[in-house]
């Protein structure tokens, strides 16, 4: 060009100067942590192997994006009602999602398996289906089959069956009286998806003890016999169902709401505590579980009045519940359900907790099917209130919280990293 330098031309097939294929992990995971949800993040880890490699390979990333992301909650499973009180309820667990405006979320509910039409051949061409729902976590729903004494652990998701297992035959031996088996808990490793453990409570006329299966060995264990009352009681069943926080404790409540049997999973050692005084009113429902950051915490609801009780340590070292917060949800309540009819229960009704979210129903559980019953949320943290779904029947409640798949934690089975040769 007269006067000037001619432009260089670029060669063909040369590498730009810079490229989303040369992004360091630190940079990666800047981005990773702006995008909206976990379930945004699963379809931009799962683009290309290095991206995928560098969340699995990363705790320290999943830490901190757990920590700006909760786990979105996609519904809720119901158990089934009994065919003979309820012939036009529905023998399956029922799965209703949380229609939240997230398409990355509705997504991943079309493409799972939420009817559990995987596990319905289990029974055979000629028999019912007869799965209840005991627990869910980690994505996986824990089913039990009463007639063939059968444990199930299915994950809707990515419908995957992670294996099924007769329940513990040897757990009531030696007991005093009568023995009954409570409900079990299911508990998982964040960081080890191919490791899970079951505890299973079973109660005599004063004692308990638990069965653990863990995946390990594929065996079931059992745990030394603990003694709980002074006295026996008569009463067929007087503990309570489980619940557990963070997978560190799990809780059982004495009928007589006065105590607490509490397993440390870490030790798989037994302790009693007392209830605190003002949950030992029977019109007062509440649910153990825990906070955002995993602390135990206790959810309780008296009227539209909702309070929540942590366990602190005192400067002797004893451990007790005290009180840290009490929110009246009626103002918030009445602008979130303005349809609802006059004759409304003024009783809000703890059902369940998760990572921090409390779900509550307008009615108590096991309500005439007639009436209806709205369904929702409560951050602890924001103590923001949202409303879910509406249901016109329902039974004991297990919300699905979308998990981290096993495919971005750690580098397992075919996505194991390629070693050079």
């Amino acid at each position: 060009m007269p006067g000037g330098r001619r432009p260089r031309r670029r060669r063909r097939g040369g590498k730009s100067a810079s490229c989303i294929d040369c992004l360091g992990e630190d940079i990666l995971f800047e981005i990773f942590l702006r995008l909206p949800s976990l379930a945004t993040l699963i379809r931009a880890a799962l683009t290309c192997r290095a991206w995928r490699s560098a969340v699995a390979s990363s705790p320290s990333f999943r830490r901190r994006f757990r920590a700006l992301h909760p786990a979105p909650t996609l519904g809720l499973f119901f158990s089934p009602f009994g065919p003979v009180q309820y012939p036009n309820a529905p023998a399956f667990p029922a799965f209703v999602p949380t229609r939240r405006p997230d398409r990355d979320l509705a997504a991943a509910v079309r493409g799972g398996d939420f009817f559990l039409t995987s596990i319905q051949h289990l029974h055979g061409p000629d028999m019912p289906p007869c799965w209840d729902v005991f627990d869910c976590r980690d994505g996986f729903l824990m089913l039990n089959d009463w007639d063939e004494c059968l444990l199930l652990l299915f994950n809707p998701l990515s419908r995957s069956n992670r294996g099924s297992f007769l329940s513990s035959e040897d757990i009531l031996d030696d007991c005093r009286g009568c023995g009954v088996m409570v409900d079990p808990q299911f508990i998982y490793s964040e960081e080890d998806p191919s490791s899970f453990r079951v505890v299973w409570l079973a109660h005599d006329e004063s004692r308990v003890r638990a069965a653990v299966f863990s995946s390990d060995t594929w065996e079931w264990r059992n745990l030394p016999w603990f003694q709980v009352l002074r006295r026996p009681r008569a009463d067929r069943q007087w503990v309570m169902k489980g619940m557990q926080a963070n997978g560190m404790f799990i809780y059982w409540v004495c009928n007589n709401r006065e105590s607490i049997i509490t397993l440390d999973t870490t030790t798989m050692e037994f302790s009693l505590s007392d209830l605190p005084q003002y949950l030992r009113n029977r019109e007062v429902n509440f649910v153990i579980g825990e906070t955002r950051n995993g602390a135990p915490c206790i959810v309780y609801a008296f009227e539209l009045f909702v309070g929540v009780f942590l366990r602190t340590t005192d400067d002797t070292g004893v451990e007790r519940w005290e009180l840290g917060r009490l929110v009246d949800l009626g103002t918030r309540i009445q602008h979130l359900l303005r349809d609802l009819p006059d004759d409304l229960d003024e009783m809000m009704n703890v059902v369940a907790i998760r990572n921090g979210f409390v779900y509550l129903a307008t009615s108590k559980m096991h309500h005439d099917p007639r009436n209806p019953c709205w369904f929702l949320s409560l951050c602890l943290e924001t103590m923001e209130l949202e409303k879910l779904f509406q249901r016109t029947f329902d039974g004991d409640v297990c919300p699905y919280v979308l998990s981290w798949p096993r495919s971005l934690v750690g580098n397992y089975g075919k996505f194991a990293l390629e070693v050079a040769p």
